[in-house]
């Protein structure tokens, strides 16, 4: 009876045992594959992306054109995984070829600018395999500890290949709903800069420093112990 007692608690020991053998196991993240490129047909089947990118500033400044950002780094990623980086010249133009049937992430950033990104789909129908050229625009703004910018943990764009057209292209859809976020973003930076500039305008006026002078003036007159 003891000997069948102590059989079925070793029994009952091995089956949490394996229970939670099983679930630590269950729980283990599994490592991600690494992307496989055939390199021949990525030099035969891509999209050459051509971008500029440009330095934000108030609209009230420059108008409709912007001054081209150099030195930005674009670090393109598959997955988690960084496929190949580059970046800006000092005309903020940059060059790069994305092979087909892949999912990318291009990542806009400088150093003391709000980075950006957005995601490129190369998948196209075996049909219209070949080579093609999007041209993209990017501007990054300096950054500013009041701004809030959590709408850019979201891509700012999507593109991907249009079978009717056959050609790749922005999703409009997408594009149309996170541009009313973003709009309202640029019209607070624009806001946190006029107040920014307008507040260094009126203490470098003349007549701000004309008012300095004459306060500082009428402190002296009534300095006490002063001989006539």
């Amino acid at each position: 009876m003891k000997k069948h007692f102590l059989s079925s608690l070793i029994s009952f020991a091995s089956i949490l045992l394996f229970i939670n053998s099983s679930q630590s196991f269950a729980q283990t993240p599994k490592k991600e594959k690494p992307v496989v490129i055939d390199s021949a047909q990525a030099a035969t089947y891509y999209v050459e992306m051509k971008g500029n990118i440009y330095r934000f500033v108030p609209a009230a400044e420059i108008g409709d054109k912007l001054p081209p950002l150099g030195g930005a780094a674009l670090h393109i990623f598959i997955g988690t995984k960084e496929y190949t980086t580059t970046q800006s010249n000092d005309k903020g133009k940059c060059v790069f070829k994305l092979p087909l049937n892949q999912s990318f992430k291009i990542q806009v950033s400088k150093y003391g600018y709000v980075s950006k990104f957005f995601e490129v789909n190369t998948k196209v129908p075996d049909a219209n395999k070949g080579t093609f050229t999007f041209n993209f625009d990017v501007d990054l703004f300096e950054e500013n500890a009041k701004l809030d910018v959590s709408i850019l943990k979201k891509p700012i764009a999507k593109v991907t290949f249009d079978v009717i057209y056959k050609r790749f292209q922005y999703d409009d859809a997408y594009t149309s709903r996170i541009n009313f976020d973003i709009k309202k973003m640029y019209k607070a930076y624009d806001d946190f800069e006029k107040a920014k500039k307008d507040s260094i305008a009126k203490f470098n006026s003349p007549k701000g420093n004309e008012s300095e002078k004459v306060a500082d003036d009428k402190k002296k007159d009534g300095t006490p112990g002063k001989k006539k």
